[in-house]
Formats: structure tokens, C-alpha cells, sequence
């Protein structure tokens, strides 16, 4: 039996990448440069039909902002799945929200609508899915349960850069869409 490491993700890092690299460093900007602006532009037009896109730190830094920016707060509950990264329901309580965690739907691992549902309370504000292993959750019923309670929809996208339903990319259904690019 072997006990080699298997990396759940490598990086390609071949020369082009190397040399964007070094042009970044030359250019003495390392935040906020001309080159995440050629990627907020790049990204919005390719990944995310168009919508505005900011990029921050980390999925978790871009979740915890959308939050907050969307008024998520003291009182409030947001419900989040119960199979996730941490990342997700730590951001609804660094907002000083409350996770609720609902089920999964077994065969895709993302927000099952019916759970959801009946893990709505007077103090649910919004709904978090996760987009789980490039599959999308169920976004129109989400939207569906959303509109029928005045809930607000959010989207963690970590997992799936360019999953679509019906030709419409994941990250534009809710008030925010939130990516990542570990590693």
C-alpha cells in the first residue's frame, strides 16, 4: 500500500504564468492594479454574463462583503447547507447572522429546496446555496421558496466557475455570487 500524497488540486504554473508574474512584480502594484482590473473585466464578460465583478482576497472575504453589503445582520438567519466548506456558514456569522444549516439533496450534494422550506423562520432573511463540485444547485425552486417568503438569494460559487442552468451561469440568480480561486 502506498502512502503518496494525492493533492486535491495542482496549479499549472508554466511560464506564461510566471512571466505575468514577474510583470506584476516589476510594475511595483501588487494590489489593485491594472491586471485584477483586466481580470474583474475578463471575468465578468466570460464567467458571469456580464454582471459587475470585484475581485477581494478570498471566497470567504467576497461572501462575508456580500452580506454585509446586501444588510445581512444582528437577528438575521440565513440558511446554509449543512455539507459545505466552513467558509460558508463563518461568513454569515462574522455578518453576526445565523447560520441555519437544511439538508442536502443527495445525488448533486447542494441545497435541497424542500429543506429549506421547512427550516424558514420570522427571522430568515436570505438563502445561501452552494454550487457543489461544478454542479449547480436548484436555483429557479430556491428562487421559487425565495420570492414566495421576501427572502433574499445568495450564491457561493467556489466550486463551480461556469456551471450554467439553462444556459445561465451560476453567480447571476442571486443578489451576489460569490467565486473563489484556492488553490
Amino acid at each position: 500500500m502506498s502512502n503518496d500524497f494525492i493533492p486535491p488540486a495542482k496549479p499549472i504554473i508554466g511560464e506564461d504564468e510566471r512571466k505575468a508574474v514577474d510583470a506584476v512584480l516589476a510594475s511595483g502594484q501588487v494590489a489593485q492594479g491594472p491586471q485584477v482590473h483586466a481580470f474583474e473585466e475578463e471575468f465578468s464578460a466570460q464567467v458571469v454574463d456580464g454582471v459587475h465583478a470585484v475581485a477581494v482576497n478570498s471566497g470567504t472575504s467576497a461572501l462575508h462583503i456580500g452580506l454585509l453589503a446586501s444588510g445581512v445582520g444582528p437577528g438575521d438567519e440565513v440558511i446554509v447547507p449543512s455539507f459545505t466548506f466552513a467558509a460558508t456558514g463563518n461568513s454569515v456569522a462574522l455578518a453576526n447572522a445565523k447560520p441555519v444549516f437544511a439538508d442536502i439533496d443527495p445525488a448533486t450534494f447542494t441545497l435541497d429546496p424542500a429543506s429549506v422550506e421547512a427550516s424558514i423562520t420570522e427571522h430568515t432573511v436570505g438563502i445561501l446555496p452552494v454550487h457543489l463540485y461544478g454542479l449547480p444547485a436548484n436555483m429557479p425552486a430556491l428562487k421559487e421558496i425565495a420570492d414566495k417568503h421576501g427572502l433574499v438569494l445568495f450564491e457561493d460559487c467556489a466550486q463551480a466557475h461556469a456551471a450554467a442552468i439553462d444556459g445561465k451561469h451560476v453567480g447571476t440568480f442571486g443578489t451576489f455570487g460569490a467565486f473563489s480561486f484556492y488553490p
